[in-house]
């Protein structure tokens, strides 16, 4: 196994754009393993200066209590199906430092597949790229794009997003125009980005494309995901994610043609058009009004969301500042204490 093949893989992207499709896809691969979706890597990263040096051995039993005493629904990580203290055992024997303690957990994950090599996919990561190339400097990045109409409309449906349409618009635009950021910032061997309509399209042209990029062989499996899906997606999440028992298909694009109103789609198109056009996706021209109050709201939702990516940002430079300690976990070196 070369130095490359050991590199951590992170999917992440808007929600609703097909991060668990390439999730999946990816965990069929023999040398790859996709946990399902976790919340503990911010949270730890957060919470860094209560850890402070994890070469002390106190400390890294002071973390691996936190992982224990968080073994539930905010963490996510009950859907793992590992034994608590298999994670705090693994965490003070091997982590000395935050990147090398999340490493554990996931290789923990991938030894249950005999997998060398481990990943995560969460979509919320777009946005904290920098915190987490921080923990990881040689991860390897897919950013899957999916047309924000799409993702927008069927982001709306779903029973765990509590936002409203200006928030979600919002939301998508951050992460596409992060994701612009990122590869301008990024070498290519380490930030890779997919258009979910051009996957689903020809899918093992993209498979393909992926395992060239993570410097993997190319495996018929992959496109065989649907097999392992009852394993891989816990049960609580199937009415959302009942696709992934399915073979790929291309019939979700262009649902918002039938799921937006005009005047959303309105909405949409005025305030990301030229996101969604540098992405290749034609507008529509929808001629409708929209109402006042929806436009209004999203030009409140726009000052107060940035003032709010202001102070979280802010925040995280001045704990960095706080925080002398190694952060990072590189494949390949010995991060043992």
């Amino acid at each position: 196994m070369s130095e490359n093949n050991q590199k951590p893989i992170f999917i992440i992207g808007c929600e609703r754009s097909g991060t668990t499709l390439i999730r999946l896809i990816l965990h069929s691969h023999p040398n790859i393993a996709l946990p399902p979706q976790t919340k503990f890597l911010k949270k730890i990263y957060k919470r860094r200066l209560q850890w402070r040096n994890l070469a002390n051995e106190a400390n890294r039993i002071k973390l691996s209590h936190w992982f224990t005493d968080h073994f539930d629904n905010h963490t996510k990580l009950p859907d793992l199906g590992l034994e608590a203290g298999d994670i705090r055992k693994e965490i003070v024997s091997s982590a000395t430092s935050l990147g090398a303690a999340a490493t554990g957990v996931f290789k923990l994950y991938s030894r249950k597949f005999n997998k060398p090599r481990w990943g995560d996919k969460r979509p919320y990561y777009i946005k904290y790229l920098k915190q987490l190339l921080a923990l990881f400097p040689d991860a390897q990045i897919i950013h899957v794009v999916r047309d924000g109409r799409d993702c927008i409309a069927s982001l709306m449906k779903m029973p765990w997003w509590k936002k409203d349409l200006a928030y979600t618009i919002l939301n998508w635009q951050e992460a596409i125009q992060e994701g612009k950021r990122a590869n301008r910032s990024l070498p290519v061997e380490q930030f890779i980005e997919i258009r979910y309509e051009d996957f689903v399209s020809h899918p093992e042209k993209w498979a393909r494309e992926l395992c060239r990029f993570l410097g993997e062989k190319y495996n018929s499996d992959m496109l065989n995901f649907q097999e392992i899906a009852d394993i891989a997606v816990p049960d609580y999440k199937m009415p959302w994610h009942s696709a992934t028992r399915q073979p790929i298909s291309s019939t979700a694009i262009g649902r918002w043609q039938r799921d937006l109103e005009k005047w959303q789609v309105r909405l949409i198109e005025k305030t990301t058009g030229r996101e969604l056009k540098e992405w290749g996706y034609r507008l529509s021209d929808a001629n409708a009004t929209i109402p006042f109050r929806e436009l209004l709201k999203y030009y409140k939702g726009f000052v107060g969301y940035r003032l709010n990516r202001w102070f979280v940002l802010g925040l995280d430079r001045l704990l960095s500042l706080l925080y002398p300690w190694p952060l990072s976990y590189k494949a390949g070196r010995n991060n043992s204490p």
